[in-house]
């Protein structure tokens, strides 16, 4: 019997992952292009509510941060300027919709990493009389870009950043106002959930789903959080997503959770680096596929919004961190 040589022995190992990981089905559902967002705007805050789009803060093709709202009509093809927001402008907020209201805030406002910059105001926006109302502070320093979603009267907030993160997870009671940390007795293990930021997820379902990130290189992994009535969650592994990425988008019409974009440290999976597909995951089988790959190159930091079956992909940055104008229609 011939020896195989020791040396060759780890490229055989990387041989076999390999091949036992297999790239999703892909669908090459069609992509069209619709009016342009006002401004080319990334890292900022999305959601949809009585059939629009709507896009707030974020950063500017100036390198400005903004606080304004703008409204996507999607029968009209056309944008609405809806002016400044009480926030402070700024990057990497988050928002959910629930009982016909919008939940916003969070987020970062400097240049440096100081403690100031790390915003944890919490505000509600009625669409219907146009009001705002500041509501109770989210109880953590780590406001840059967490997974926010809303399930019924509760939002959740996991993971997140500051100079350091964690997975925590909170939960927002939307009718006493106030925030309660979920305990998964992980604390002091850094192996399982990872620590991560800028991570991805959305609730679908009921069932609360976070993955992808950075912590010392971007991740792959996709996990589920089970909630209970006592304030602690059970961490459960799901299917990896295809492709290691961070500052990716995701969103769920309750069956299905799309995730968009993002990108792969050092730039060794695609060009660059950029991710530019949509992918869905099927919560029921634990399976990925991509849907289709966005025109123009990849993108990080982009918005999703889904309207009447319609999924929308616009914003974000490229491959250059230039921000972003095109808006992109999927007809699911």
């Amino acid at each position: 019997m011939k020896r195989i040589a020791l040396h060759i022995i780890p490229c055989l190992i990387a041989l076999l992952l390999t091949a036992c990981h297999s790239e999703p089905a892909e669908l090459g559902l069609s992509v069209s292009r619709c009016a342009d967002l006002p401004v080319p705007l990334t890292a900022a805050a999305s959601f949809s509510i009585g059939g629009k789009a709507y896009i707030a803060c974020g950063r500017s093709d100036k390198n400005d941060y903004t606080n304004r709202l703008y409204a996507y009509d999607p029968q009209a093809d056309s944008w609405t300027d809806l002016g400044s927001t009480p926030l402070s402008p700024r990057v990497r907020a988050r928002a959910a919709v629930a009982d016909e209201r919008v939940y916003i805030g969070l987020g970062f406002c400097g240049r440096v990493l100081i403690d100031t910059a790390y915003l944890a105001d919490w505000w509600c926006w009625n669409p219907a009389d146009g009001t705002w109302l500041q509501r109770a502070d989210y109880p953590s320093t780590r406001t840059v870009g967490p997974v926010v979603s809303a399930d019924g009267q509760t939002v959740y907030a996991a993971y997140g950043g500051q100079r350091n993160y964690e997975r925590w997870v909170f939960r927002y009671d939307i009718s006493s106002d106030s925030w309660t940390r979920l305990y998964d007795g992980l604390d002091r293990m850094a192996s399982y959930p990872p620590r991560a930021h800028s991570v991805a997820g959305c609730t679908c379902g009921g069932r609360l789903f976070v993955g992808t990130g950075y912590f010392r290189d971007s991740e792959t992994f996709w996990a589920e959080a089970e909630t209970t009535g006592d304030s602690t969650l059970v961490w459960h592994r799901r299917a990896a997503v295809p492709g290691k990425r961070h500052n990716a988008a995701a969103l769920s019409d309750g069956r299905y959770i799309y995730l968009a974009g993002g990108r792969c440290f050092g730039g060794t999976v695609t060009v660059g680096g950029m991710y530019d597909d949509v992918l869905r995951y099927d919560p029921d089988t634990d399976t990925w596929v991509r849907l289709c790959r966005l025109p123009d190159g990849g993108r990080e930091n982009l918005s999703l919004w889904l309207i009447d079956g319609i999924l929308y992909a616009g914003g974000g940055s490229d491959i250059n961190n230039r921000p972003c104008r095109q808006l992109y229609r999927i007809t699911l």
